[in-house]
């Protein structure tokens, strides 16, 4: 299950994220469920927006590491053996082009979604700034995944290094 998110993460966050909107816009239509205030949804909005490019800043940062691991394993000019350390292993393979992939994209969408969180906030009109609510949970999914998604992948190549 975990390769099958992996192998489409962005689609699986956007799925979770429609489902839980789903479920809230069936509940406050039974009445179970109330909008927030709008302060406070433009507060979280600005939370959203400001986690958003913070966690990105994290993700790059991995990313910046793994390419500098990557141009240094490059210059050494060592050959793969048998006996070489999984670490090296996996800087030649596509594991490795994948686990960039996979972070590359993850900011991308932190990105967007912060943007995003921004621009609405701007130019919704005051009735509909409300609504906004939705967007702000589709945004914490989207980072809480992309964050989880990102550590996960660094725990592996930091056991692996590890080995």
């Amino acid at each position: 299950m975990v390769e099958g998110y992996f192998k489409r993460p962005i689609l699986w966050d956007l799925i979770i994220s429609t489902l839980i909107i789903g479920g809230l816009v069936f509940f406050q239509m039974k009445g179970l469920y109330h909008l927030p205030e709008v302060t406070k949804v433009i507060s979280v909005s600005d939370d959203i927006g400001t986690i958003g490019l913070t966690v990105s800043g994290f993700v790059i940062t991995i990313i910046t590491i793994l390419l500098t691991l990557k141009s240094g394993q490059i210059l050494s000019e060592e050959e793969l053996k048998n006996d070489s350390p999984p670490f090296k292993i996996f800087l030649a393979s596509s594991l490795y082009t994948r686990s960039i992939d996979i972070l590359k994209y993850g900011v991308i969408l932190l990105v967007l979604v912060s943007m995003t969180s921004y621009v609405l906030k701007m130019s919704l009109p005051d009735c509909l700034i409300q609504y906004m609510h939705y967007f702000n949970i589709l945004g914490l999914v989207a980072i809480l995944a992309t964050f989880l998604r990102s550590f996960y992948v660094l725990g592996k190549i930091l056991k692996m290094q590890g080995d």
